[in-house]
């Protein structure tokens, strides 16, 4: 009878159990670092369902969402690619493989997440892009706007503001 006892008290440990049965503590590796200047990580400015937020934006990405993704392509881009280029090449991607073009919109978002540091939220990039291109195309040219660009102006118009914001650089005459 001390024998069952001891089968189910699990506090008992025969002999015959082997120490092997125990496995080994191992710290679990860490995920590799997806901030690499070490700070912070922010939130998105606003929500993904907060098209309302800009009703004009909403409107021209619900009926030509190429157009938006041009804008927030150029400006992610750094001006490196039209904003014209970006929408053609979305559009002919929706006419002939949709998936192709939630697909391209994706990999930039990753490429605004990672230039602000902003995590990969609500849901990762592709699913984000696949259950509602519209909102998160909005949701991405709300973000830039709210970090004092305006998508619409384009990455050029852009640069040239701030340009003209720099103080006056003073010239020393000489004769």
């Amino acid at each position: 009878m001390e024998d069952l006892d001891a089968v189910f008290d699990p506090s008992v440990q025969t002999e015959n159990e082997d120490d092997n049965s125990k496995l080994p503590e191992t710290e679990l590796p860490h995920p590799p670092e997806s901030n690499p200047t070490g700070q912070p990580a922010e939130a998105w400015k606003s929500g993904l369902c907060a098209c309302c937020n800009n009703p004009c934006n909403a409107l021209v990405t619900v009926f030509f969402p190429c157009v938006t993704f041009g804008q927030v392509a150029e400006m992610v881009d750094e001006g490196n690619i039209k904003c014209c280029t970006s929408a053609m090449v979305y559009m002919v991607l929706c006419l002939f493989c949709s998936c192709g073009a939630c697909k391209l919109s994706s990999t930039y978002r990753g490429k605004l997440r990672r230039k602000f540091n902003i995590p990969e939220s609500p849901a990762l990039d592709w699913v984000t892009h696949f259950a509602c291109e519209c909102c998160a195309l909005c949701q991405e040219f709300r973000e830039l706007q709210s970090r004092g660009f305006n998508p619409c102006l384009g990455w050029k118009r852009k640069k040239n503001k701030q340009l003209s914001m720099r103080p006056p650089t003073t010239q020393r005459m000489t004769n």
